[in-house]
């Protein structure tokens, strides 16, 4: 990946979380940094792996969740949607220990073999077609999630990892999201309880 192209996101509905991991992300991709964000456009597809460290009453409802990689630019615009499903967490328990936090339980997702394949083809493909205006990025949606408990504040936050493949382990997308506060956004875009799904 060309760092200073790279963009990343998270979406909730739609909306929110997007500013802290453009910030994030921003500072993760200045040139001459030495640990920039792991990204699905370089990586091996099928070693990818998004994980989620978050309280026990947080739930992907359909166990999937949205990958969006894209290059936007050079007049080519490409974007794939990926549907990534719930993978062995028992394999990625040590990757994370050391950005485990108390309360958390950890949530794994990858890609299945057909899409890993299609991955693979659409990175060859953007890579053809990258000139110096094309900036490759790419989007985890978190649409299906909701609380399967009371609606109050759980004191554990939400973090959501990335493992590309490369040997470096994990690394943190999102850090220390808090969970009351998801609750408390407006109508449209707010984490819901698993019974108003």
């Amino acid at each position: 990946m060309h760092r200073e192209y790279g963009r990343s996101r998270a979406k909730w509905r739609g909306i929110g979380l997007a500013a802290a991991l453009m910030l994030l992300s921003a500072c993760s991709i200045l040139p001459g940094r030495s640990d920039p964000i792991p990204t699905p456009i370089a990586a091996n597809p099928a070693s990818l792996r998004i994980a989620l460290l978050a309280p026990e009453p947080f739930h992907m409802l359909k166990d999937e969740v949205k990958l969006t990689v894209y290059q936007r630019g050079g007049g080519n615009d490409i974007s794939r949607d990926y549907m990534l499903v719930a993978a062995d967490n028992e394999a990625a328990e040590a990757a994370v220990a050391r950005l485990r936090k108390p309360g958390q339980v950890l949530q794994v997702y990858r890609l299945t073999p057909a899409d890993a394949l299609a991955l693979h083809d659409q990175q060859q493909e953007m890579a053809a077609a990258r000139t110096g205006s094309a900036k490759p990025g790419f989007s985890v949606d978190l649409d299906t999630s909701c609380w399967n408990a009371a609606m109050i504040d759980p004191a554990v936050p939400l973090d959501v990892l990335i493992e590309a493949g490369d040997g470096t382990g994990f690394h943190p997308l999102l850090s220390d999201i808090n969970i009351f506060s998801l609750m408390n956004r407006p109508e449209g875009s707010r984490l819901k309880s698993c019974s108003e799904k």
